[in-house]
C-alpha cells in the first residue's frame, strides 16, 4: 500500500469514527346480541378468532355460539346455535356466569353459582368447539363459598383458579390430571382484592403465567396483577387499572384473545334492546395494557447488542481468511505454484453467483510452473460456533459458516508484491435467550487486498471490502412472534505489519493490526404472526455501527520435510484490544409512536485474546490440505470457537474438482479423472446444516474406443 493510499485510508476511518409509555385500551366496536339473551353473562373467543361463546342466564340457562365471518371481528358474529346447559339428573344449571374451554375445543368449563349450589360444571363435546354436542360429565363443587363469578386454568390444565363476586378472593386448586375438575386438589386461597375492585367478574392469566388480569362491575375496570414467581397467586403486585365504564355500567365478563391483542367485554345493562352488548378492543400492546418499557426487555437488549457482535463478527470473518491466505503465501513464497484451488465452484444462490462468476472468469488449468501475470486461485470455508453471557440481556449462542473464494498475482514490477480479490458468502446464525427469539444473518462480501514481502523480512498487509446484511430477525413475547427482515451495508478495512524472523527450525512473525469498520442498520418494524393486530411489534430506527480492533501477537510456523509431503505447522497468540464506541438504538412501539426508547450497546469486552493452531500439508503429486483453529474471546465474557478449512489441488494430469451449494445449504462435489484411458467420475451430494442427512453418491466408469 503506497503513502498516499495509506493516508486517505486513514483519513476515512477517522472520519467514521468521529420511560414507560401509556398506552389504552381502544374501543374498536360493539355487537347488540338484545334479541338473543336478556342476560348476558361470560364469554371465551377460540384461539383462531373464528368462533365466539357466550352463556345466558336467562329462564333456561344456555351457551349460545357465534361464528365470526372474519376472524376477531365481533361485528361480523353471526349465531349459529343456542344449547341448553343440563348438569347431573338432567336438570338445567342455574346461573351460569364464566365459561372456559380445553385447548383441544373437546371440554367446555362453565361456572355454576347458585346459593346452597356452587361450582364449576365440566362438559364434554363430541365434535370439538361445537356446542350442540355437549353432554355433562362432572363438576367441583365449592360449598364453602357463595356467588363464585370468576374461572381459569394454568396453560398445561395442572390448575384451576375460581374466584368469588364479593369476597374478591381467588381459590386455586391442583389438577393432578390435566383438565379433569374430578381430580382437584390442594387449595390454595389468596388476599382479597377489594381494594381494586369489590365485585369480581371474571379472572385471566397471561400465557406465561406472571400476569393475573381481574375484572368486575364495581369499577367496571380490569386490573393487572404481577406474580413474582408464575401461576402462584400467594404474593401479587397490583400494577395498573383501565376502565370500560364509557361503554358499560355493568360488567358481566370479559376475555382477551389467545395473543392478548384483542379485549372482549360482555355488558348486561337491563333488558331491552341495546342492554346485552360485546365490545370488543384493541390493546396496543399485547397483555399489558401499559406498554413495557422496551428498553428494560432482555430480549430487545439481546438483540440490539447481538446486531453489534454480528458487525464485528463479520469483520473478522472476512479479513482473517485473507490473512490467512497472505501467510500461507510468506510460507510457501518461494512454490512453483501459489494455486490450492482447481475447482469450478458454482452458486444457485443468484447475488453470489454474479459475484464468483468474475472469479470464475480468469481459471484455467495450469501447470507447476508459473509467470508474473498468472492468477492463483483460493478458497477456504469456516464453521464458526461460541457463546456470549452478558449480565442483565439474554445470552447468545452462535454457529457461522461460510466460504471464501479468491483470486490474486504477482504484481508485474515487484515480485515481493501480490494483489488479489476475494468474494465471500457466510450465514451467521445466533439463538437469544430462551424464548425463541433468533437472529439468521446471510452475508455477500467483496474486497480487495494486497501484501508486500520487503526485504525478505518486513512485511505489510492491507484489506478493503463492502459486504450486505440480510438479517432474518425473530423476537417471542407472550406467546406472539415478531418477525422482519432487516438490511444493512458494511465497509471494512484493516493493515498488518509485521517482520518475518528466521531461526533455524522455527520462524517467528511479530505483527501489529488494525481492523476499522462501519455498519449501517437499515430501519425495520416487526410484524406479528399471529391476527391482524400488530401486539407488541417495536419499530427499529436506522443504527451506525462503528467498529475499531487493535492487535498486537505473534504468529510462528514450523516445517518438517518428508519424502512424500512437506507440513507446516504454525500458531498464534494474540492480544485483541476493542476500541469501538458504544452504539446507540432507538425503537418504539408501531401502535404507541409517542414514546422513542433507545438502548446503548456498550463495549463490554474490551480486553480479549485470539489462540490457535493449523497445519499445512503439500504432497508431491498437487494435493494440499490448510487448517486454521482458533478461539477469540475475552475471560467471563464469552468465546467463539473457529476453524478455516482448504482443500486443494493442482493438477499435473486430467484430474477436476466441481463444487455448488444452494440457497438450502444443499452441496454437490464431482470428482472427475482420466486412468489409463478409463474415464472415472464420483458425483457426491450432501446437505451440510440440516437436521436431516440427506446425502447420495454415484460412480460412473467409461471408456472410449
Amino acid at each position: 500500500m503506497s503513502s498516499k493510499h495509506f493516508f486517505l485510508f486513514l483519513l476515512f476511518f477517522l472520519y467514521i469514527f468521529g420511560s414507560d409509555s401509556f398506552a389504552d385500551l381502544q374501543f374498536k366496536q360493539s355487537k347488540d346480541i338484545s334479541d338473543d339473551t336478556d342476560d348476558l353473562r361470560g364469554i371465551f373467543i377460540k384461539p383462531d378468532g373464528t368462533r365466539v361463546y357466550v352463556t345466558s342466564d336467562d329462564a333456561t340457562p344456555t351457551v349460545i355460539e357465534y361464528s365470526l365471518n372474519v376472524p376477531f371481528d365481533i361485528s361480523t358474529a353471526s349465531k349459529t346455535s343456542q344449547t341448553n346447559l343440563l348438569v347431573s339428573g338432567g336438570a338445567a344449571m342455574d346461573k351460569p356466569h364464566a365459561i372456559e374451554f380445553k385447548p383441544d375445543g373437546k371440554v367446555m368449563y362453565v361456572i355454576h353459582s347458585n346459593s346452597g349450589s356452587v361450582g364449576v360444571e365440566q362438559f364434554n363435546l363430541t365434535t370439538a368447539w361445537d356446542t350442540q354436542t355437549i353432554s355433562y360429565d362432572t363438576s367441583l363443587s365449592i360449598s364453602d363459598d357463595v356467588q363464585i363469578r370468576a374461572l381459569a386454568f394454568k396453560s398445561d390444565g395442572t390448575r384451576v383458579y375460581i374466584a368469588q363476586r364479593d369476597h374478591g378472593k381467588v381459590k386455586q386448586f391442583d389438577l393432578p390430571t390435566p383438565w379433569d375438575l374430578s381430580s382437584a386438589t390442594n387449595k390454595v386461597e389468596s388476599n382479597s382484592f377489594t381494594g381494586e375492585e369489590n365485585n369480581l367478574r371474571n379472572i385471566q392469566f397471561s400465557s406465561d403465567g406472571t400476569f393475573m388480569y381481574l375484572g368486575g362491575n364495581g369499577g367496571d375496570d380490569i386490573n393487572r396483577y404481577k406474580l413474582p414467581t408464575a401461576w402462584d397467586i400467594g404474593t401479587i403486585t397490583h400494577e395498573t387499572t383501565f376502565s370500560i365504564s364509557s361503554q358499560t355500567g355493568e360488567m358481566r365478563g370479559f376475555k382477551f384473545s389467545a395473543n392478548f391483542t384483542k379485549l372482549y367485554v360482555t355488558g348486561d345493562d337491563g333488558s331491552s334492546s341495546g342492554d346485552n352488548v360485546i365490545y370488543e378492543y384493541d390493546v396496543d400492546c399485547a397483555g399489558t395494557i401499559t406498554c413495557l418499557d422496551a428498553s428494560t426487555n432482555a430480549d430487545v437488549k439481546a438483540i440490539i447488542e447481538a446486531n453489534v457482535e454480528l458487525s464485528k463478527r463479520i469483520i473478522r470473518n472476512n479479513i482473517l481468511p485473507v490473512f490467512h491466505r497472505t501467510e500461507w503465501l510468506r510460507r510457501h513464497k518461494n512454490k512453483d505454484n501459489l494455486s490450492n484451488l482447481n475447482a469450478n465452484i458454482e452458486f444457485k444462490n443468484q447475488k453470489a453467483a454474479k459475484l464468483i462468476s468474475t472469479l470464475n472468469a480468469y481459471k484455467k488449468e495450469r501447470d507447476r510452473t508459473y509467470e508474473s501475470n498468472d492468477w492463483f486461485e483460493w478458497s477456504e470455508g469456516r464453521f464458526v460456533f461460541g457463546k456470549k453471557n452478558v449480565k442483565n440481556t439474554s445470552s447468545r449462542d452462535i454457529f457461522n459458516h461460510g466460504i471464501s473464494i479468491g483470486t490474486d498475482r504477482i504484481h508485474e514490477n515487484d515480485r515481493d508484491l501480490m494483489y488479489g480479490y476475494v468474494f465471500q458468502y457466510g450465514n451467521d446464525n445466533v439463538d437469544i435467550g430462551t424464548n425463541g427469539s433468533n437472529l439468521n444473518t446471510d452475508t455477500y462480501s467483496f474486497a480487495t487486498y494486497r501484501t508486500k514481502l520487503k526485504e525478505n523480512q518486513y512485511f505489510a498487509d492491507s484489506i478493503i471490502g463492502l459486504s450486505l446484511l440480510d438479517i432474518n430477525h425473530k423476537r417471542v413475547i407472550n406467546g406472539n412472534t415478531l418477525e422482519g427482515v432487516r438490511n444493512g451495508q458494511q465497509i471494512f478495512g484493516s493493515i498488518n505489519f509485521g517482520k518475518r524472523l528466521h531461526d533455524k527450525d522455527l520462524k517467528l512473525n511479530p505483527s501489529v493490526k488494525l481492523e476499522l469498520g462501519y455498519t449501517k442498520l437499515k430501519p425495520f418494524n416487526e410484524k406479528t404472526t399471529l391476527g391482524n393486530s400488530l401486539a407488541d411489534a417495536l419499530y427499529y430506527r436506522d443504527q451506525n455501527i462503528k467498529t475499531a480492533l487493535a492487535t498486537i501477537g505473534v504468529l510462528f510456523d514450523t516445517t518438517e520435510k518428508e519424502k512424500e509431503k512437506i507440513i507446516n505447522h504454525h500458531g498464534r497468540l494474540e492480544y485483541v484490544g476493542d476500541l469501538s464506541p458504544s452504539s446507540k438504538a432507538e425503537f418504539y412501539y408501531v401502535n404507541s409512536q409517542s414514546t422513542i426508547y433507545e438502548y446503548k450497546a456498550n463495549n463490554k469486552s474490551k480486553h480479549n485474546y485470539r489462540i490457535g493452531y493449523g497445519f499445512d500439508i503439500t504432497t508431491i503429486n498437487g494435493w494440499s490440505i490448510v487448517t486454521n483453529l482458533e478461539r477469540f474471546g475475552a475471560s467471563g465474557k464469552g468465546y467463539y470457537n473457529e476453524l478455516y478449512l482448504s482443500v486443494g489441488y493442482v493438477p499435473i494430469d486430467e484430474m477436476k474438482f466441481s463444487f455448488e451449494i444452494d440457497n438450502s445449504d444443499n452441496t454437490k462435489l464431482e470428482f472427475a479423472n482420466k486412468i489409463n484411458e478409463y474415464g472415472l467420475k464420483i458425483n457426491s451430494n450432501y446437505n451440510w446444516f440440516n437436521n436431516t442427512t440427506d446425502h447420495s453418491t454415484n460412480i460412473l466408469i467409461s471408456n472410449n474406443f
